[in-house]
């Protein structure tokens, strides 16, 4: 996680479950694979503003979920690869995204003007995960 991508501070949401949200959707989205480790919990916490004991509550969610697995000294390793998006989880995000505007005040239109701009993903893993992987380093 970018400093800019940092889960927002004013959400509802406990920090621990922004972190585990953001890394959750990063895994599906293909920047970990099956087998890859994540940053250490001293890297995620550097690289997203929390303490350890923050990220190891979320990489302990994240295990629950059979996302990860891990342990003491060998760090999180990737269980559940990529798997499809459904019309749902796209439902579910966008609706969080028109609920942050409508709150800010932000018109509709300026939203789905700036869904249209957004360049088109290429079909191979390559794309999202190289990309995603390489906005976490």
């Amino acid at each position: 996680m970018h400093r800019e991508e940092q889960p927002a501070t004013d959400s509802s949401l406990p920090l621990y479950v922004q972190i585990k949200n953001r890394l959750r959707w990063e895994i599906l989205a293909g920047a970990y694979a099956e087998g890859d480790c994540l940053p250490s919990a001293g890297e995620l916490g550097e690289k997203c503003g929390a303490n350890k004991n923050t990220i190891l509550r979320a990489l302990r969610m994240l295990r629950s979920e059979g996302m990860i697995d891990f342990g003491r000294g060998r760090g999180a390793v990737v269980t559940r690869s990529a798997q499809p998006v459904g019309m749902g989880d796209i439902s579910e995000q966008l609706q969080k995204v028109v609920n942050l505007a409508d709150a800010s005040g932000i018109p509709r239109s300026v939203i789905v003007s700036a869904v249209q701009r957004i360049p088109r993903a290429k079909p191979a893993r390559t794309a999202a995960g190289q990309g995603a992987r390489a906005a976490l380093t």
